[in-house]
């Protein structure tokens, strides 16, 4: 039976639960993260500061959840998916245990703001990257269901953390959000590497590893000949030849074997301390090209264009997402009633990850068009909000 799950198509049976995981990490994440605008009415009352300095709580814990995507990736070429994924739940859980306890504003910078952000950073990207690993055919479909817990955790988490306030008051709710929190370490637990990826990055590592070590061994002979007078002549000619053979094009890695096998230059005869400062010198300075060609790579023109329009998304939604309760506060509406207005927020923000998901992955649909008309629509609609017609619930 077993078996029979674990062929399941596209997927697998930890394809699933890696899939229930990472939506599960959406839902708790942006869930907090995202009511935090619910705190900011509270916050102002309690500690009598400005709205702009309450404001930049949330506005550090979104930077850092969404900004330090970055630091999470680079992460994720030494520690595994789960790995980063507990680090994460355990700053989180930290930064927010600490929050009933914070004497001002400044305190609730560092607690709220920068643990928990990048707590949830490293549990945000290496679910959602490994989601995508673990399904090809049905990506798009898959992609918009994890997403769609950040909808759910918008809808939810606000009307929760309402009646948590209004029951034990701010500093009783974030004992109860921290313990919510606390289920992540669960979550993250279940973030399983691929393993047909482990085998595949274990060999391109290894065969990336031995180029490197090649090309620095044979640039490393090239200066020395170059420094050294009097050398044999056979001496000379030999190491020409294995110059001559450290064209990278002429480099094979030999998939039969599963190992790369390449040829071996000894170290018997560099005795030297500088000499092997120089070998690893060389070595830098490939790994410093390789990085420079990765980043030619990636960021194209497409990706460019791309990256910049996510920046002013964020930018704009993150906006509307901390302020909305407390602009629907200021126009007249009571707090419930504008906690309610937040919910169908990320109501709306659920359907739409499914329902692009969806269309993502059909192949007639053209997806840019879909990005493109959302992006307008989403900004036309925003620029409504500061009409006073529209300013009932």
């Amino acid at each position: 039976m077993l078996l029979k799950c674990q062929e399941w198509s596209d997927g697998g049976l930890w394809g699933y639960l890696v899939l229930v995981s990472a939506f599960m990490i959406q839902v708790i994440t942006f869930g907090t993260a995202q009511s935090i605008g619910v705190y900011n009415v509270e916050f102002l009352d309690y500690f009598e500061s400005s709205a702009a300095s309450i404001s930049l709580v949330g506005s550090i814990n979104t930077g850092i959840f969404l900004g330090a995507g970055p630091i999470a990736c680079l992460l994720m070429n030494y520690l595994s998916h789960r790995q980063i994924g507990l680090i994460g739940a355990s700053i989180s859980s930290i930064g927010l245990t600490c929050m009933p306890f914070t004497p001002n504003v400044v305190y609730m910078y560092i607690f709220l703001g920068f643990l928990t952000g990048l707590g949830y950073s490293l549990l945000f990207v290496p679910s959602h990257v490994l989601c995508g690993i673990y399904f090809k055919r049905h990506l798009s479909l898959a992609t918009g269901i994890v997403k769609s817990g950040e909808g759910v955790g918008s809808t939810v988490f606000p009307y929760i953390i309402y009646m948590l306030i209004e029951t034990y008051g701010w500093k009783g709710s974030f004992f109860i959000i921290a313990s919510l929190n606390l289920q992540n370490f669960m979550f993250a637990a279940l973030l399983r590497p691929s393993a047909k990826r482990i085998e595949s990055e274990t060999n391109q590592e290894t065969y990336l590893h031995k180029v490197e070590l090649f090309v620095a061994e044979n640039e490393y002979l090239e200066m020395k000949n170059k420094k050294t007078e009097g050398i044999d002549t056979n001496t000379h000619s030999e190491n020409k030849h294995l110059m001559h053979m450290g064209s990278l094009h002429d480099i094979r890695p030999d998939s039969s074997q599963g190992d790369t096998h390449l040829p071996e230059i000894a170290y018997e005869n560099v005795k030297d301390k500088n000499d092997i400062r120089t070998a690893k010198d060389v070595l830098g300075k490939n790994i410093l090209v390789r990085i420079k060609d990765q980043l030619r790579k990636v960021f194209t023109f497409a990706f460019t264009i791309f990256f910049i329009n996510n920046i002013c998304w964020n930018m704009g939604s993150s906006t509307v997402i901390l302020f909305s309760p407390e602009f629907n506060s200021n126009v007249g509406l009571e707090k419930e009633d504008a906690t309610i207005v937040f919910m169908l927020i990320g109501g709306g923000t659920c359907v739409g990850c499914i329902l692009g998901g969806l269309l993502g992955n059909i192949r007639c649909c053209n997806r840019i068009a879909v990005y493109v008309v959302a992006n307008v629509a989403t900004g036309s609609l925003t620029l409504l909000f500061p009409l006073t017609f529209l300013h009932t619930f």
